[in-house]
């Protein structure tokens, strides 16, 4: 089972690795399985602390009064997302030793991410050798919605796949130049060249124009995201 589960995980990094490199992001791999051999240690050491106590079966972590517990360990003994967002916290914090840790989900979570950052701010991990605090950030952005006014839900399929989303803009940008080139001669396409810093013969200008293009597509992307309010859904 686990050589099948790692060859699925396998398929799916070089899906998400294409998708990178057509973004030009470069990351270090930190899976959710990443963190499994830590979370035991991490919530025995918030048990230890009392930070983390049993209720009714499960292991939660109380804030005030009003809010709703933290549940870091099911009552069948089972870890859930808590559990994971605890270890990567404690993992980032001692391990890595970060200054500053930013995440960016939607503002539905923000409640969760209170709860994460108090226990681990009562458990000393923010606490810094220079007497410092290390710099939490819930960085939120509204739902996404759509058309049915509903919100998107990967689980529930129906959504649409980044890179078909990438490849869809890269196409349209193309189809646009190729219509827009269909009037211009080869001295156009070579002065075209040069304004991008490149000077090549005419075949050589019309690759870099497609080039491009194919970047525009994947700013425009870029720049419909970002243009919008962060919190707006």
């Amino acid at each position: 089972m686990r050589k099948l589960w790692e060859e699925i995980c396998e398929i799916s990094r070089r899906d998400f690795e294409e998708i990178y490199r057509v973004l030009d992001i470069v990351i270090i791999e930190r899976g959710e399985s990443f963190y499994n051999e830590i979370i035991p240690l991490v919530l025995d050491e918030l048990v230890k602390k009392g930070i983390a106590v049993e209720d009714q079966g499960a292991l939660c972590i109380f804030g005030n009064l009003e809010s709703t517990p933290l549940i870091c360990r099911k009552s069948d003994g089972g870890f859930n997302y808590a559990s994971t967002d605890l270890a990567a916290l404690w993992q980032r914090t001692t391990q890595l030793e970060a200054d500053q840790i930013i995440y960016v989900t939607d503002v539905g979570q923000s409640k969760h991410f209170e709860a994460i950052f108090d226990a681990a701010n009562r458990a000393g991990w923010l606490d810094k050798k220079d007497n410092t605090k290390i710099r939490l950030d819930h960085v939120g952005f509204g739902l996404v919605m759509g058309e049915d006014g509903k919100r998107f839900r990967t689980r529930s399929g129906g959504t649409v796949p980044l890179r078909s989303l990438l490849t869809e803009a890269q196409s349209r940008c193309l189809e646009s130049l190729q219509t827009r080139s269909s009037d211009l001669d080869d001295k156009e396409l070579l002065e075209a060249s040069h304004i991008m810093g490149r000077n090549l013969s005419a075949p050589g200008a019309i690759f870099i124009c497609f080039l491009h293009m194919f970047h525009t597509g994947i700013a425009a992307v870029k720049y419909a995201d970002l243009q919008n309010n962060r919190l707006a859904t």
